[in-house]
This record gives structure tokens, sequence and C-alpha cells, in this order.
């Protein structure tokens, strides 16, 4: 076996080297004496290499693509194993047989032809006086052409494209570049197969002639698509390469249409994760910012009112923060969902929050920068029962703090709807609506130093909580129910899920280490605001 091979191509995503078709192989000077006498509807097989056959057996080594050179001399006797070969090259994908008519094959068998004929696989009668290695020298110096100008063709495409991600360019610049490269129109669809941006104006009512699926990190983010005019002539259409751009309907791309495709979807994927990167970066900013403004005083006001207006926030109107937290009583909860909580959320809430409302999302629920309206209260409600209508398993939180004029007290407003989110739980369990301003004689001892609500609890409550400690007992959350409870002591028992005589033990007990519960009206009285001081205490713990 003797033969020339293309030799290694540069790694490319599609096909840059179609080679010749048989039809302009036989167009060649070296093919000027050649005749199709079979396959002629294979006429459009691409020769990718040239190999000359010499013994049956060489098929074995075939790879497809190639043009096989034969004088038929080891089979020149044998007209059955001749036809036999025909499908055998088919079956391989090899391009075309071309066989020497001469002193040893003077002619080749019909029932070959017949059998060539049948399968479309190209059989090429060549003239004796023909030179193998005339065909071998023409035929891949003209494939290793096309390879290179294909090559160049590629680089220039590669690097036109690739300026535009460089230059931070958007979609709608990569089709317009992509249009002027292809010469069909072209355009950047999404997931769903909106269109993002086009040029050349796609038709709607015509499936694009390729789409190319843009891979990201995190998977296919739409496609890039290209429209050939139905009236252009089609050329033939190529073997497709591995990875090559199957096309979806429609008149064929030419190979160079189908380089700047290829490459177009490569540089979107590109822009894809550049725009997703600066999504991320600016909600990054956003909630940095609204966590600033909630959590300290403004260093700077005016670069804080600066960085504001560029958000587009209203931070002249009066606003109180709204903290919503919620949780599953059963299957199907937040928890349960792949989409984030705060894109659940937002669709429900923001109807009933305003139109100037600042939302954003926490590892719980959503926290709200919202005006009062009529009556902050009466919107809190309105917020609870939209997310409770939408998922009635869930339990939801709601908790406000008061309304701030200033945009620098905001931080106020978050402590305080933060201090009712815990209060409200520890008081009403997990599913209530409580604003700041409910909070009755907790907003008072807030306002006490942390040593003073310290000092308070050590005095009035010490030897139950020395007790707790010594014992690992309840006596301190058993009073803090029983008073909650307003003393009655069957709710009591229920709410703490004990045994009624287990309660009534409690209470003989902490009547011994307090002098009793029903002494003197002022002690009574400290008892319990020691109670809830300690209740506040643990609420700011576990913040």
């Amino acid at each position: 076996m003797t033969g020339i091979g293309i030799g290694s191509a540069p790694t490319v995503p599609f096909d840059l080297s179609p080679g010749l078709t048989v039809s302009e192989a036989l167009a060649l000077p070296c093919l000027s004496g050649a005749r199709l006498v079979a396959g002629a509807s294979g006429r459009g097989r691409r020769i990718r290499v040239v190999n000359i056959m010499e013994v049956p057996d060489i098929v074995r080594w075939m790879r497809g693509g190639e043009l096989l050179l034969t004088t038929a001399y080891a089979v020149r006797d044998d007209a059955e194993a001749l036809s036999a070969l025909i499908p055998v090259l088919a079956e391989r994908g090899l391009a075309a047989l071309a066989v020497k008519v001469g002193p040893y094959l003077p002619a080749l068998p019909p029932v070959m032809l017949d059998v060539a004929d049948e399968l479309g696989f190209p059989v090429v009668e060549l003239p004796g006086a023909v030179m193998f290695n005339d065909i071998l020298s023409e035929v891949l110096g003209t494939v290793l052409n096309r390879q290179a100008l294909e090559l160049e063709r590629s680089r220039a495409i590669h690097e036109r494209l690739t300026a535009v991600a460089l230059d931070g360019g958007s979609y709608q610049e990569l089709m317009n570049v992509l249009l002027e490269l292809s010469g069909c129109a072209a355009a950047v669809r999404d997931e769903h197969g909106w269109i993002l941006a086009s040029a050349g104006s796609p038709p709607s009512d015509q499936p694009p002639a390729a789409e190319r699926a843009i891979e990201t990190g995190t998977g296919a983010s739409g496609s890039v698509a290209l429209w050939r005019d139905e009236r252009d002539p089609a050329p033939p259409a190529p073997e497709p390469g591995p990875g090559a751009s199957v096309p979806v309907s429609g008149p064929e791309l030419e190979n160079h249409q189908r380089m700047a495709l290829e490459h177009a979807t490569t540089v979107a994927a590109t822009i894809a994760a550049q725009e997703r990167a600066l999504a991320s970066r600016q909600q990054r900013y956003r909630t940095l910012l609204l966590m600033e403004l909630v959590s300290r005083p403004p260093r700077d006001r005016a670069e804080t009112a600066r960085r504001a207006a560029a958000m587009g926030w209203n931070l002249r109107l009066p606003r109180a923060v709204v903290l919503v937290e919620v949780a599953s009583t059963g299957v199907g909860g937040p928890a349960d969902t792949e989409l984030a909580l705060e894109e659940r959320l937002l669709p429900l809430v923001r109807a009933a929050a305003g139109p100037d409302a600042i939302i954003w999302g926490s590892q719980s629920g959503l926290v709200l920068l919202m005006e009062p309206g009529t009556s902050l209260t009466g919107r809190c409600q309105t917020l609870h029962a939209a997310v409770t209508a939408a998922h009635p398993d869930w339990d939801v939180a709601v908790a406000a703090g008061t309304v701030r004029a200033d945009f620098t007290d905001y931080h106020h407003s978050y402590e305080e709807a933060s201090q009712t989110l815990t209060l409200g739980r520890e008081l009403h369990g997990p599913d209530f609506v409580r604003g700041y301003a409910d909070l009755g004689v907790y907003r008072l001892l807030g306002q006490l130093p942390a040593t003073e609500l310290q000092t308070l609890v050590d005095d009035a409550l010490g030897p139950l909580l020395a007790h707790d400690a010594e014992h690992e007992g309840r006596l301190v959350e058993t009073l803090g129910v029983y008073l909650l409870e307003d003393r009655n002591g069957v709710t009591t028992a229920s709410r703490l899920h004990v045994h009624y005589n287990t309660l009534r033990y409690r209470l003989r007990q902490i009547e011994r280490l307090t002098g009793g519960l029903e002494r003197r009206p002022t002690a009574r009285l400290q008892t319990e605001l020691a109670v809830h001081a300690y209740r506040l205490l643990s609420a700011r713990d576990r913040r």
C-alpha cells in the first residue's frame, strides 16, 4: 500500500477542510481524461486524501474521504471480487474509486457499475496513460491549499469576532459583525427562543438555516442562529465533521458562514458570561449599599445619597424597615425549591409594598424599605395576606420598625424591626404581624442600657437562673409562660407540653425561690418586668 495524507490539522470546533468534491476533482488537469462511469448521484462526496490500492485488504486502513486509485491488478480476473469491493468502500465512507483501464483490466465489469449506481458510490475510469503520482500531487495540493485558505479565513473571522468581546461589545455589535462576515441574517435568542439581538431582519416565519447553542458554565444560555436567503443558490451540502453545526432547515450554509457562526457562538458565550458577572456584581453592590443603609449611620451623607440616586432610589421619602420571614409547615416549602426564595417572594409582595418600595432578599425572606402609606400596620397585614394566600402551608412573620423621615436613621428602624421579629417569635410563634409600636413594655425596656436590664434580671430572677443552671431546669421559662398566659395553669401547662401536676410543682419551686408571686404589688411588678427584660436580652443575643 502506498498513500499520502493531508496531515494533522489544527484543533478546531468544526470541519475546516471540506476538501474537493468528486466533480471538482474531475475538472483538474490531472484527471482531464477520466470519466465518471457509475455512481453519479454521489458526485458531491468530498475528497480529503488520496490513496493507492495494490491489494484489496487495504480497506481495513481506510478512514473515510479517500479517493482510492487502483489498477485492480490483484483482482483483474475476479469480476465478483471487484464488484463486492464497492459496498465495502461505500460503507467505509470513501469518496470514490478510480480504476485505471489498461493492460490489467481492459474494461470495468457491468455488475460492478450496477452496484455503484445503486449505492450512489462514484466509480471513475482512468485512461491507461495517466500517472498516479500526478493525481496524488495535484489533488492533494489543491486540498492543502483549500485547507490553508480556510484556516486563514477562520483566523481572520475569529480575530474580528473576538475583538467585539475584547472591546466589551454587546450582543447587538456581535450580530452586526456576524451579518457582515456571513451575509446572512443573524440573531441571538434566549433559551425560550426570544430574540435578544438581531441584524439583517431574520424572518419570523422561517426557521434558521443553522443554529448553535451558547454553552456557559451553567449550561445552555440560548443560541446564535443564521438565516440564509432562500433565493440564494444553495451550495452542495458537506458531510458534517465533529461538532459541525447541523442545519435546522432551509438552504445550507457555505463553509465560511458556518465558520462565522461557530466563532460567533463562542464569542456570544463570552459575552453571556460577562453579562452574568456584571449582573452579579451589581446585585452585590446593591445589597451592600442597602445593608449599609440599615446597619449603621452613613459615613458620608452626600456620597450615600449619590450612590442611591445611581440605583434609582428616592431616599427623600419617609420609610420604615419591614422584615418578612417565611418557614414551611410541611413539604414544598421555601427550602424545597430550586428557585431562590427572593425570586418566589418578590412577585407576591411588590403590589402590597408599593411602587417605591426598595426590596432585597435575606437568608429566610425579604427586607423592605417601605413607605407607611395611610397605615404601616395595614400594609404589613397586606404583605402577610399576599404571601399566605399563595402559600397557605407557610408560616409568615412580618415585623416593622418605626417610620423614619431621614435615611440616616434607617438603621434605627432596622434595629427595631429585628427586635420586633425576634420578640414576636418568642411571644406569638412563627406566624404573626407586629410593629415595633405594638411591643408595649418592651419599647420602654429597650431604651435602657443592657447593664441596667441585666441588673434587674439578676435582682429578681437570680435564684431561678441559678437553679436552672445547676439542675438544667426550666423555671424561668415556666414563669414567663405563666405570666404571659395571665396565670392560667391549664393553658400554661398545655403551651409548655407538661402535665398540670408538673406545672404545680414548678410553681411551688418558684414561690419558694422568689418569696412568692403574690406578694406586695411593687415586688410583683418588678418580677414581671424582670421576665420581660430577660426575654428582651435573650432576643438581642439571638440576633
